[in-house]
């Protein structure tokens, strides 16, 4: 591999940060104005639509049944009961000039094979 190549990555890999930043300070005025317009607005060749995300609290007896399922998933990597269904090779690139977070100890959820 050559160092051209490296270096292409990260020029590419800083512009998409630079992009998602920009994207992410456009995208509540841009709700905003469709909103007003009704939810809808067709602009060129593209069309944008209000939509709405919800996120749930769930009561103590579902989050405790999810703390069970997590624990139990876990057990089940550790015994070697579970089968991979995927495996995904990628890199991961972070800034010397910035600290890296410290490891955790624990697994959290998005660590689980699920």
């Amino acid at each position: 591999m050559e160092p051209s190549e490296i270096e292409r990555y990260i020029e590419l890999r800083n512009q998409l940060a630079a992009i998602e930043a920009e994207l992410e300070d456009l995208k509540p005025r841009i709700a905003e104005h469709v909103h007003q317009l009704g939810d809808k607005l067709r602009f060129g060749d593209y069309q944008f639509r209000a939509m709405v995300n919800r996120s749930w609290t769930y009561s103590s007896e579902v989050e405790e049944l999810q703390k069970q399922l997590t624990e139990k998933r876990r057990e089940e990597v550790a015994q070697g009961i579970a089968q991979i269904k995927k495996e995904t090779r990628f890199v991961m690139m972070a800034s010397l000039k910035q600290p890296l977070e410290p490891p955790h100890d624990s697994q959290t959820d998005d660590d689980i094979p699920y």
